[in-house]
């Protein structure tokens, strides 16, 4: 298994596992399968290309060549919040669930993270139903600090979001 940030020549292989993950699971994550599917892949290598300033990045897991594995990050951008980064779009291939593929892409992220040498916080929402993920976090070291009621609509569904933190 190999995990690494993703570059612009990785385009495809986001877009793929992206759009997978939007299909499988609609109510882990604040986009919806609709509005992804319009992107171009131009659009896609736009989106690693900034990824790739430091401010925000993909991390991907590769098993023979195929992604298999996804997480993202992205720090604050304001002087009082630069310490902080976030975690999203975590996603993981139904075949390679419970293998360790989560484990690894969470910790190349927050070791990443770590590396920046000014991020001491980490924080990230889960979706509040789904507690193999929420089991996963905590895991991880993740706390919880609250919940957001109605964090997502989808279609007349409201989502409820628990929000976790982890400091170095």
């Amino acid at each position: 298994m190999e995990i690494r940030l993703l570059v612009p020549n990785d385009a495809q292989a986001l877009a793929a596992i992206r759009l997978e993950a939007l299909e499988q699971e609609p109510e882990a994550f604040g986009a919806s399968l609709e509005e992804e599917k319009k992107k171009s892949l131009e659009d896609w290598q736009a989106r690693l290309a900034l990824s790739n300033q430091g401010e925000s990045g993909y991390f991907g897991a590769f098993e023979e060549g195929e992604i298999v594995g996804l997480i993202g990050y992205f720090r604050h951008k304001g002087a009082k919040v630069r310490h902080k980064a976030v975690i999203v779009s975590m996603y993981v291939k139904q075949a390679h669930r419970g293998t360790g593929v989560a484990r690894e892409l969470m910790q190349a992220t927050l070791a990443h993270l770590q590396a920046f040498g000014d991020i001491d916080q980490v924080q990230l929402a889960v979706v509040t139903s789904n507690q193999a993920a929420v089991r996963f976090y905590e895991k991880m070291g993740f706390q919880p600090f609250g919940q957001e009621k109605r964090a997502l609509k989808i279609g007349d569904k409201y989502v409820d979001e628990t929000h976790m933190y982890l400091l170095f």
